[in-house]
């Protein structure tokens, strides 16, 4: 499994992270999101054939940009 952090701008309101955890969340190969909304960081938790190019333009799809992207872990979850 792998963990990557994306940084966003824009991703204020509480109905805005709803959202966004909702819409990532019923992508194939996605196991977890987590939004920190004062850091504005995405964690995502997934497996292939999920990839982060395709993670990164579903946030910016949703209306957010994407500021940087911080590769995490693989683990054997």
């Amino acid at each position: 499994m792998q963990i990557d952090r994306v940084f966003v701008e824009g991703l204020d309101e509480e109905q805005q992270r709803t959202d966004l955890t909702q819409r990532l969340n019923h992508m194939i190969g996605v196991k977890g999101v987590s939004i920190d909304g004062h850091l504005q960081c995405v964690t995502l938790k997934y497996e292939t054939p999920m990839n982060l190019n395709t993670l990164e333009k579903e946030i910016y799809d949703a209306g957010f940009k994407v500021l940087r992207t911080v590769k995490g872990e693989i683990t054997n979850e």
